[in-house]
């Protein structure tokens, strides 16, 4: 079954009209999608390439050895989402909520991250390189290990955070 019909099945599940939940495992993805509920869905080893995502919801979300590059996350809800041993290459993240997430052993390079907002979560071996950012937020942030090497983040809002 291809990623499409996979991600298209597990939001018609989490909204009722039928579908099954699902997760990724070893998928190739290049689509778009919008507005759809994708709580609790599991990508595992799979490979995003171009995939644009608007206005999704990702909460309690698990995302596993994945590969991202040349995507777009716009207006997303990830809250409580799970992301650890995962590559984003390229990619923008723009206006979405990423509190209470966990970010561990992943790499961002040459991302771009704008209006985000990272309370109280945790980041463990995150390596940031070479991204840039502008109103990056979060209260109460703990990171261990992090890596900024050739970043450059404006306006950096963070309460309470402890990096490194």
């Amino acid at each position: 079954m291809s990623s499409l019909q996979i991600i298209l099945d597990h939001d018609k599940w989490r909204k009722g009209a039928g579908g099954a939940p699902a997760g990724l495992a070893d998928q190739s993805d290049g689509n778009a999608y919008a507005g759809l509920d994708l709580n609790l869905v599991t990508f595992s080893s799979s490979t995003f390439s171009g995939s644009s995502f608007t206005s999704i919801t990702f909460q309690d979300a698990v995302w596993t050895a994945c590969q991202f590059s040349g995507c777009s996350f716009s207006q997303c809800d990830m809250q409580r989402i799970a992301i650890s041993g995962c590559t984003f290459v390229d990619c923008t993240f723009s206006a979405s909520q990423l509190k209470a997430s966990t970010l561990s052993d992943c790499t961002f390079t040459r991302c771009n991250w704008t209006a985000l907002n990272f309370d109280a979560s945790h980041w463990s071996g995150l390596k940031l390189l070479e991204c840039r950012g502008t109103q990056v937020s979060a209260t109460n942030l703990q990171g261990e290990q992090v890596d900024f090497t050739g970043s450059q983040f404006e306006n950096m809002q963070l309460t309470n955070a402890r990096i490194n």
